[in-house]
């Protein structure tokens, strides 16, 4: 597979420079058309690029045809040469490839779906399957190859679209949630999920491995070895917190039918982070990815999302609306200086929140309490918590 990565990586390049070689020449860009046509033409040239199935070469004119557009929108940077340790993934649409011989191995917790991928110009496949797949639906097979040379198969399915709303009569509850460093979500039922800090507990085993990789002659076995066990560590970390995330998801989806989420400039947090473990706990937080997987749970069931603006809803009294301009990140309870309003900071903000989409909750929580421990990837190992 490393030998069609490299080819689709070089004729990725190819179609960068004759992109910007028509544009010198011509004063103009190529089209989707051209792109496609050019790529199969390059691919009849070069052996190198005859490696790739006609499908796929097809769609690395697609990709950069797709990262121009989005240039053009101002959604993205230019195009740029791809080096190929960048360049980790292929495209089959609906041929050069077959699915076969589905399975199942195992008994109990270790019960497993397994089948035979096909993939032309590549081989074949074991894969372990973690849901019912449609066949007759599939569209496009991706593969993808992780650093750490673990392989995943994503299959884009074609559904039609359905967003199923709750009859008029039936009653509808919301819920929202602040995002935070020490607690990571606050609800506004008055629950919230500690932030674990993968990346912050995981840090010092990158530093040894970030050493000894360091220390090794590049691209000699043993640094090859070295970058594997240093990739799987930080795709250990990812890991847990996506399923941690997912997990909190389906949780919240399932017992209410709208989210109320602040509308964070997470990049502007960053940036004005005062201290460098401020910052990497900003990052170790994942904010963006956090609200993308809640979105996106709530969506797929039918419910709605609604995004509110987060200024000052930290300082913004729930009961009166009044703003507490003294109030510090180091204050971790709300106290309203107008009406004398008290109540923990983080739950004062989610009902803000809730307040501000236009939903009242008919109680204001007394006191906060935890989300019970939720089944995750790593939170446990011998009884000690840790990745």
């Amino acid at each position: 597979m490393e030998t069609q990565l490299e080819a689709a990586c070089k004729l990725y390049n190819a179609l960068l420079h004759a992109e910007q070689e028509e544009y010198e020449e011509n004063k103009r860009t190529m089209s989707r058309n051209e792109l496609r046509q050019l790529a199969l033409d390059l691919r009849k040239k070069n052996k190198e690029f005859q490696a790739l199935h006609s499908q796929v070469t097809q769609q690395v004119a697609e990709r950069f045809y797709e990262a121009r557009q989005r240039y053009f929108e101002g959604l993205a940077n230019k195009p740029r040469v791809k080096k190929p340790h960048r360049y980790l993934s292929l495209v089959y649409p609906q041929s050069g490839w077959k699915l076969s011989n589905i399975r199942e191995v195992g008994l109990g917790k270790n019960k497993k779906r397994k089948a035979r991928l096909y993939l032309s110009k590549i081989g074949f496949f074991t894969l372990v399957i973690h849901r019912e797949l449609p066949l007759e639906r599939v569209s496009q097979v991706c593969v993808k190859l992780y650093p750490s040379g673990r392989i995943h198969v994503i299959f884009l399915v074609e559904e039609p679209e359905s967003q199923e709303q709750p009859s008029e009569g039936e009653p509808r509850k919301a819920v929202g949630v602040d995002l935070g460093l020490t607690r990571l979500a606050t609800l506004s039922d008055g629950r919230y999920l500690e932030n674990p800090k993968p990346l912050e507990r995981s840090l010092e085993r990158i530093r040894v491995l970030q050493r000894s990789l360091s220390r090794k002659r590049f691209l000699s076995k043993n640094w090859l070895k070295a970058k594997i066990r240093l990739a799987k560590q930080h795709e250990r970390v990812k890991d847990f917190r996506r399923d941690l995330f997912f997990k909190l998801g389906a949780l919240l989806s399932q017992e209410y039918d709208v989210l109320v989420l602040e509308d964070l400039n997470v990049q502007g947090l960053i940036q004005k982070g005062v201290t460098k473990k401020r910052r990497l706990r900003l990052h170790d937080s994942s904010f963006s990815e956090l609200r993308r997987i809640l979105e996106w749970e709530f969506v797929k069931r039918g419910k709605l999302v609604l995004p509110v603006p987060s200024y000052n809803s930290s300082r913004e009294c729930f009961l009166c609306g009044g703003i507490n301009q003294d109030l510090t990140l180091e204050d971790r309870v709300f106290h309203c200086p107008y009406c004398g309003f008290t109540l923990d900071r983080d739950l004062n903000a989610s009902l803000v929140l809730l307040k501000r989409a236009g939903w009242v909750p008919s109680a204001v929580p007394v006191e906060l309490r935890p989300i019970p421990p939720l089944p995750s990837l790593g939170l446990k190992r011998g009884g000690k918590v840790g990745l």
